[in-house]
């Protein structure tokens, strides 16, 4: 564990020499995280401006993962299932004082489903209104999962204001208790107090400062510096400093996992055999302890135990060594000429292993994974790199190994990523799904999955779905995230919420 060791001191020196100067204003509220944002164009990307509270969409989700009105009021779904009809409060204003209707919804998800991603596999088959309140939506097949899709920034309502001539966003104008101010792509966002906000919590703070700052470590020092007010997603080995510094750590299990995904077109894990192998020789309880610092949980499936939708009768993979070594020579895997590698067909069995540094914990965890493979005789290569050239290798297929952190649940329904990952169509496509990953049974489920609406039937689909992936083992499931996140003792009312669908800054007050 040097590398891990290293970091702390690291980490220590970084604290001891860094001075930054604090923004002025007491009630201006810092937060750092690992991405700044990627676009003005809410509707290509959305998490930003809605987790500050500039933007908001007609459902809400509240952190028991339920379903709550928002700018919708209530909405109904008809008997066939194919018609949607949502009411919208009346009265709502956007920042530059323009009342939000439903033909201005409307607009907004017809321009969702031409610009951006998010709809992109929803069949819906008409967007209409019947009045100044009341949208309607037609699907040409039922769709369960279209609430949850509804609640994601990217649906968010913008104000006409918003666009150019061309239908470009040229600043985001939304219905949140923060208004936008200024963006500086990639790098912050910032937003002001909305004064005429329609709810009834209004904020208390004056400004928001949301930084992009991809090192985790300068997060760190940056809370400590007081440049920051909230770090978002520390590594473990933080922790001590902070608290003994007098900074607040809050904690948060949620809908994420790390795991590894396997390439399936080419190389050694073309093999299911070799995929188990990997799956065995991984000591999940190792990763716990050792990179986590006890914080987080192994993995036995896609889904940790507090989400409704995991399949917990699953036992997922025990380490096993002894299994590892027999999968592998029954695949062919053997060291034929003593070099400590293991060779077939007079072919190494090495491998790049890429992955990212912005979430702190994935290059100590692949440097474990190395190690433990290396014991097998399966030599791996480590490749860290910022997530965009990750992504790319993944995508071009430079890669036998990926490790990679995500999140499930931001749209808070299984349909959304069990599709994205493991629908065979959407494996051949760039993402972090299971690359080339092809199971007609699969595929079948998740069609019956987004059709069903009885929530009991649908559990039950989605566990037979969980079940396959651990037969098929497109990835190799580690553990699930709880997330770290730092706070200044100035800072109070800041909640983690467990899908991070809003941070609802509104509640904060700050000392």
């Amino acid at each position: 564990m040097r590398s891990i060791f290293f970091k702390s001191v690291s980490l220590t020196i970084l604290l001891t020499l860094i001075t930054c100067t604090a923004f002025a204003g007491q009630k201006t509220l810092k937060i750092g995280s690992p991405w700044g944002p990627k676009t003005l164009d809410v509707q290509k990307s959305g998490y930003a401006f809605q987790r500050i509270g500039i933007v908001e969409s007609m459902i809400g989700v509240d952190f028991n993962l339920k379903f709550t009105p928002h700018l919708a009021e209530k909405w109904t779904v008809s008997d066939d299932k194919l018609t949607w009809s949502f009411t919208l409060r009346k009265d709502v204003k956007f920042h530059d004082g323009t009342l939000l209707t439903a033909q201005i919804m409307a607009d907004n998800l017809k321009r969702l489903m031409k610009k951006g991603a998010l709809l992109k596999s929803v069949p819906i088959k008409s967007i209409t209104v019947s009045d100044n309140q009341t949208l309607i939506i037609v699907t040409s097949e039922p769709f369960a999962p279209l609430a949850a899709y509804l609640s994601k920034g990217e649906a968010a309502a913008l104000a006409p204001s918003s666009f150019d001539a061309d239908g470009n966003v040229i600043r985001p104008v939304g219905t949140g208790p923060f208004k936008f101010e200024s963006c500086k792509l990639k790098d912050n966002l910032v937003a002001v107090r909305n004064d005429n906000y329609w709810g009834s919590k209004k904020a208390k703070i004056e400004k928001v400062v949301y930084k992009g700052v991809p090192d985790a470590m300068t997060r760190t020092a940056m809370l400590q510096s007081g440049e920051l007010d909230i770090a978002q997603l520390l590594p473990p080995e933080a922790i001590a400093t902070l608290k003994a510094s007098g900074k607040n750590i809050q904690t948060k299990a949620i809908g994420r996992t790390r795991f590894v995904g396997f390439n399936m077109a080419e190389g050694p894990f073309t093999d299911i055999k070799t995929r188990l192998a990997v799956n065995y020789a991984i000591n999940r309880q190792d990763l716990v302890d050792f990179v986590l610092e006890g914080i987080g949980e192994p993995a036995k499936t896609i889904y940790p135990p507090v989400i409704f939708w995991a399949n917990t009768k699953l036992k997922g993979f025990p380490y096993s060594p002894e299994k590892a070594k027999k999968l592998l020579a029954e695949a062919g895997w053997k060291d034929t000429d003593g070099d400590g590698t293991l060779d077939k067909d007079g072919k190494p069995f090495a491998f790049k292993l890429v992955t990212y540094p912005e979430r702190a914990t994935l290059p100590p965890t692949a440097e474990v994974i190395q190690s433990q493979l290396k014991k097998l005789g399966i030599k791996v290569e480590l490749v860290v790199v910022q997530v965009d050239l990750a992504k790319k290798m993944r995508d071009s297929g430079d890669f036998g190994m990926t490790i990679v952190g995500r999140g499930l649940l931001f749209v808070p329904d299984p349909d959304f990523n069990l599709n994205a990952d493991y629908f065979s169509a959407n494996t051949l496509k760039p993402g972090w799904g299971a690359y080339h990953y092809d199971n007609p049974e699969v595929d079948k489920l998740l069609n019956q999955g987004r059709q069903e609406f009885n929530t009991e039937k649908r559990k039950k689909i989605y566990d037979r779905i969980q079940t396959l992936l651990l037969e098929d083992s497109p990835m190799a499931y580690l553990n699930y995230y709880t997330n770290i996140d730092g706070v200044s003792p100035r800072v109070k009312g800041y909640v983690m919420h467990p899908v991070e669908h809003c941070f609802h800054l509104e509640r904060i007050e700050l000392n």
